[in-house]
């Protein structure tokens, strides 16, 4: 079953019904989707919250494409050209791209999205000393793919025909998760639906977001239009091979 689906469960008697989770990156998107329903609207979805596993789930999957993208490419010497590796998104396709940075955007909002982090008593235990410093550490090998991603292919615009900053795509996109998230929160509060944790409410999370994200916040009209990109879709090239193109074309032109 796809993830962000909701469903239930109907025994024609008494039963012990036992099940599991697991995350795909074909399906990644929908996964991030489904973890702001849960962070906004736990209690109306669900009986049964999972969020401090999403999270760890999540931060494996980061390792896991830090390694194969950077890491082992890096000391093999091998192309830039995507590899047909199970459990990586596709980085030479938008798409891809739009993967890797929605998991991205997960990981530089860190504890934002864990309802558990506005538990008082939490937040004075060794396991939140201990999720921080993963949570870190995940943040900045995110960065890291994303500088990695920047170094090697560029977004063109085929209708402006144009190269675009990738960075400056990215901060859009999390510009519109915030300014979603917010609207979401607080549409909520005003049908009484609540989350996990009753002391996250729109005013904590949005006091929060000013305090990380002070650029964002201040910036004018975060929208509300949802986490689906609301952009154009961009072409992705080899950066070098962009770059002699455009040099080529200006020196013809």
């Amino acid at each position: 079953m796809r993830p962000n689906t909701p469903h239930f469960v109907v025994t024609p008697e008494s039963a012990i019904c036992h099940g599991g989770h697991f995350y795909a990156m074909s399906t990644i998107q929908d996964t991030v989707f489904g973890l702001y329903h849960m962070f906004v609207a736990s209690k109306r979805v669900t009986n049964t919250e999972h969020s401090h596993d999403a999270h760890l789930l999540l931060r494996r999957m980061i390792v896991h494409v830090h390694y194969v993208l950077v890491k082992c490419r890096a000391k093999q010497s091998l192309s830039i050209a995507p590899q047909n590796t199970p459990h990586t998104p596709d980085v030479s396709t938008f798409d891809g791209v739009l993967d890797l940075f929605m998991l991205c955007i997960v990981m530089e909002l860190g504890e934002l999205l864990n309802p558990l982090a506005y538990k008082k008593k939490y937040r004075h235990s060794r396991d939140h000393d201990r999720d921080r410093l993963s949570i870190i550490h995940a943040r900045g090998l995110s960065r890291d793919l994303r500088a990695w991603w920047h170094a090697n292919y560029v977004f063109f615009d085929a209708q402006k025909q144009m190269l675009l900053d990738s960075e400056a795509v990215f901060k859009k996109l999390l510009r519109q998760h915030i300014g979603a998230l917010i609207s979401y929160k607080r549409t909520a509060e005003q049908h009484d639906i609540q989350g996990e944790v009753e002391e996250c409410t729109a005013g904590v999370l949005e006091n929060l977001l000013k305090k990380y994200f002070p650029l964002i916040m201040h910036s004018r009209g975060l929208g509300d239009k949802g986490f689906e990109w609301e952009g154009n879709k961009y072409e992705v090239q080899d950066r070098e091979e962009a770059k002699l193109s455009y040099t080529r074309s200006m020196f013809f032109f």
